[in-house]
């Protein structure tokens, strides 16, 4: 009688696990990030999504293509590491239906020194680098036009390699977070104003895909990264290199 208790008490003890198993995966709250500063700041939010009953797994990724690819194939519940206006420049060439639910940081774009080390004094010899993407490539050209720049010849690059080739170039427009990962703010000569109207546009977003604007998940992913201890983290850790915006 024994051996049948135990027999048939084994499956049914198996199946719970399961269910605990299947219960602690739907608990957590999966994010693809830059690795600087989205990913950083996403590890200060993780306290307060596991005091909602969630875990949080970041996912790093070094483009800005491919997390929102993942995104869309449900594969992450969000995705933290563009702005607006890019956001809705790849949903518009690829088909997919990518929103954005909360601005939570900006991080002004610079030019950084290459071979040259001053605005000053540049010819039709000299070559700055710029993002190819059109959002980024417009935002670089403004930025290049408020100091006088806008008629010297660009080349434009994937904005992720445009940090690895600035001993080719004279000057460099680089995006905030690819300049913090590569280590080079130091040799950024200007930026944009933080309190400019392209700041508020330009903000990074969190996105999750088209209808789950107001899950649970989304939810708690949205309330973590308006506490206050984010805001303290952001200065404290990147100064002026990354504006808080909630």
């Amino acid at each position: 009688m024994r051996k049948t208790l135990i027999s048939l008490f084994l499956p049914a003890c198996l199946c719970l696990l399961a269910l605990v198993g299947c219960s602690k995966s739907s608990k957590t709250i999966v994010v693809g990030a830059s690795s600087t500063p989205h990913a950083l700041i996403l590890e200060e939010a993780k306290p307060y999504i596991e005091e909602q009953g969630y875990r949080l797994d970041i996912k790093v990724f070094n483009d800005y293509v491919l997390p929102n690819y993942v995104l869309e194939n449900g594969e992450l519940d969000a995705n933290y590491f563009q702005h607006e206006p890019y956001l809705n420049e790849f949903n518009a060439a690829n088909g997919t239906h990518l929103v954005s639910v909360l601005k939570v940081h900006f991080e002004p774009m610079g030019i950084y020194s290459g071979k040259r080390h001053s605005l000053d004094g540049l010819t039709s010899a000299d070559n700055i680098l710029v993002p190819s993407d059109k959002s980024n490539y417009d935002r670089a050209m403004v930025l290049l036009s408020e100091h006088g720049l806008d008629n010297m010849p660009v080349t434009q690059v994937e904005a992720q390699n445009i940090p690895l080739m600035l001993s080719d170039c004279s000057l460099a427009v680089i995006n905030g977070n690819y300049a913090l990962s590569a280590g080079i703010v130091d040799r950024c000569l200007v930026t944009e104003d933080k309190n400019s109207d392209i700041a508020k546009k330009m903000a990074n977003v969190i996105a999750v895909k088209n209808g789950q604007e107001d899950n649970e998940k989304t939810r708690v992913l949205i309330n973590a990264l308006k506490q206050e201890n984010i805001a303290t983290f952001i200065k404290a850790k990147f100064g002026d290199s990354v504006v808080y915006m909630v």
